[in-house]
């Protein structure tokens, strides 16, 4: 009789031991997804705050940069016409 009780508390131990051991595989799971959630929220965070940085955008990336770069104006050298005036006349005989 007493070892049929030993062979039946063996047995249950070992199904609380695979029962604990089935948890503690679901917490550790758990805890590995909201720790992973939580460095991609935080770098999604800092990816913002540094994008809001107060700077130039072209200083953000080289491919900005680039991008400024080709379409950048240069300043002139001298003083320019008025952007009216291309639709003036050159002659000024209609006017007297």
């Amino acid at each position: 009789m007493t070892a049929a009780l030993f062979v039946e508390a063996l047995d249950t131990a070992i199904t609380l031991g695979w029962a604990l051991l089935g948890w503690l595989i679901f917490f550790a799971t758990v805890a590995a997804i909201l720790t992973l959630a939580a460095i991609a929220t935080g770098a999604w965070g800092v990816r913002t705050a540094w994008r809001r940085v107060a700077r130039p955008s072209w200083a953000r990336s080289r491919f900005r940069a680039r991008i400024f770069a080709r379409t950048r104006t240069r300043r002139p050298n001298g003083r320019t016409r008025p952007r009216w005036v291309h639709s003036q006349p050159l002659d000024y005989e209609e006017a007297a």
